[in-house]
């Protein structure tokens, strides 16, 4: 098992300082898995969640963030993913965008927010 933290924030009133998570995820676990136990978290408490937003057509995170079917990062979320190096620091760079099917580095730290304007 590896530990993998998101920091998501949306640009919608009054959660632009965004939510944060931790997940236990499966040691070859990828953005996909590690997404899906964000959801997890959030549909076991409900009364945190921010869902369903716009209109009702996105009910969580992993629906948000990326394109299951065609599997990509959809291109107006802007993304940083950087595991720690062997000194601790987030400098190992988790090409989540090139491939949704990566193998996440233990104890990585990854960024999301949606429609960030590119």
């Amino acid at each position: 098992m590896k530990t993998i933290k998101f920091d998501i924030s949306i640009p919608i009133q009054g959660l632009q300082k965004g939510k944060k998570f931790t997940v236990q995820v499966d040691d070859n676990a990828t953005i996909i898995e590690a997404l899906a136990m964000v959801d997890k978290l959030d549909r076991e408490n409900p009364h945190e969640s921010i869902f369903p937003i716009y209109d009702g057509y996105i009910h969580n995170y992993l629906q948000l963030f990326i394109n299951l079917e065609d599997e990509y990062v959809y291109d107006d979320v802007g993304l940083n993913a950087y595991g720690p190096d062997k000194d601790g620091i987030m400098r190992r760079f988790n090409p989540i965008r090139e491939n949704v099917g990566f193998n996440l580095y233990p104890d990585s730290l990854i960024q999301l927010q949606p429609d960030v304007g590119c």
